[in-house]
């Protein structure tokens, strides 16, 4: 039967490095007993067995079956409960050959590890209290990230500042209701319950926690990054222009109209966001089915990017796919390409001079593109009430739905309170009920409030040797 995540914990080991051809590689493995189990593979077995904790040991990695020297290798020990997982912990460094990582695998298999599930280690993190979920998933997305951007948030939510904003709301949420939940059974003694969920904590708990949902629009912008369309007439020079921003030769260049028949996706970085690249089919009337297709889709390519870049052939100046491109973007970067050939014609105004072949006039255009990113970027904020000094921004879908049911939560306590009935208790009893929920949709964020299948899809998402 397969294992889980809540079985008891067993010594475990795994990859903590990217697999492939490197000078060196890592293998983790955490548990009770991983020290004295990789001690038996271990030329200097007593003296990894006596390290202290946060300590290197040098030494050999041997097959105990048959007696072969495996590697060279590093082990850094890790004691419990000083240690990332807060189990006994082990790190073996050695030489990045693949071979060598399988037969080290192979051999700790043999002497009793098993083999880590996805996020196991963090997992364990989480289970011995080293981490909330928060910080659990802002491990995977610092792995993750794609951009500066979205590094650095992810950093600061590792930090755990979200993790003690949140959970101070929380335990301020349940002191209310505990104190609710005397007053309102001694009700008919003291007289009315009025006053009981002060409406302006409510209110700024609610404000907060809508704040932090909001933005989320802002983390997606980060994590996923924008989608910016080179387009334009046939032959203008798009792939050109795109192998110049991707700083490599992806799109096939030649003088020959309709090269490029579909479009081709590459990325990059500017000012910490991801820029997923798209070099599309040049816009003419299309000689056959196949690249009237293309045509097509580098249309609707266009019309639903984030950024568009319309290039124009200098030489010929704007044909009529330009013409329906900017009539359909108005907002559309225009780039007037091949001013280095004699025949260029003038540069119309409002217009970039490039030159993707030499490099010309290419700054200005990443300045361009830079402005269109910050501008997206400051539209999200804005609509999201946060500015750029804001310290927190949220990008899991989970962590944005239970921010929002938090907020329904908070919306429906606060009507109740401002509820003045013939009842007023029956109306902070429901009110109770919702102040509840709201603070049980943040346990469920932190992990305070967790259950097996929610662990389940949170950390099986991870990468192995996290």
């Amino acid at each position: 039967m397969p294992r889980s995540y809540l079985d008891p914990p067993i010594p475990i080991v795994a990859l903590a490095t990217a697999p492939g051809v490197s000078a060196l590689a890592v293998l983790r493995a955490s548990g009770a007993g991983c020290v004295e189990l990789l001690s038996g593979c271990f030329s200097r077995g007593e003296r990894l067995v006596s390290a202290p904790g946060h300590s290197l040991v040098p030494g050999n990695l041997i097959d105990p079956v048959t007696t072969e020297r495996i590697d060279e290798v590093l082990v850094a020990v890790f004691r419990a409960p000083s240690s990332p997982t807060g189990e006994d912990q082990i790190e073996v460094t050695c030489h990045g050959s693949p071979v060598i990582v399988r037969r080290i695998l192979d051999v700790l298999q043999g002497a009793g590890f098993a083999r880590a599930l996805p996020g196991e280690f963090t997992f364990r993190a989480f289970a011995n209290g080293k981490q909330d979920l928060v910080g659990a998933e802002a491990v995977d997305e610092l792995v993750s990230a794609p951009g500066e951007a979205a590094r650095a948030e992810a950093m600061g939510r590792l930090g755990g500042g979200l993790s003690k904003r949140l959970g101070k709301a929380r335990t301020t949420m349940l002191e209310l209701l505990a104190e609710a939940e005397v007053r309102l059974d001694y009700a008919e003694e003291d007289g009315s319950p009025s006053g009981l969920f002060p409406g302006d904590v409510l209110l700024e708990f609610r404000d907060e926690l809508a704040a932090l949902a909001a933005s989320w629009m802002v983390g997606k912008l980060h994590a996923e990054g924008v989608r910016v369309v080179i387009a334009g007439s046939a032959n203008a020079g798009k792939s050109s222009l795109f192998n110049l921003l991707v700083r490599e030769e992806r799109a096939i260049v030649s003088p020959e109209p309709g090269t490029t028949r579909d479009w081709i996706e590459s990325g990059f970085e500017i000012a910490g966001i991801p820029v997923r690249l798209v070099d599309t089919a040049g816009l003419r009337e299309g000689t056959g089915d196949v690249e009237a297709a293309g045509m097509e889709r580098s249309r609707a390519l266009a019309v639903a990017a984030d950024v568009v870049i319309c290039l124009a052939d200098a030489t010929k100046g704007l044909g009529p796919g330009d013409e329906e491109l900017l009539g359909r973007r108005l907002d559309a970067l225009k780039a007037w390409n091949k001013v280095d050939l004699v025949e260029a014609l003038p540069r119309p105004p409002g217009w970039i001079a490039l030159s993707a072949i030499e490099g010309t006039g290419l700054p200005e255009l990443l300045a361009a593109l830079e402005g269109e990113l910050h501008r997206l970027e400051t539209g999200l904020r804005d609509r999201a009430g946060k500015d750029e000094t804001e310290e927190f921004v949220v990008t899991s879908p989970r962590q944005k739905r239970l921010l929002d049911r938090a907020v329904d939560s908070l919306d429906g306590a606060l009507a109740l309170v401002g509820a003045r009935g013939a009842d007023e208790s029956v109306a902070l009893d429901a009110a109770a009920l919702e102040l509840r929920d709201a603070a049980d949709a943040i346990g469920e964020l932190t992990g305070e409030i967790a259950t097996p299948e929610v662990l389940e899809a949170i950390f099986s998402g991870f990468c192995l040797g996290k």
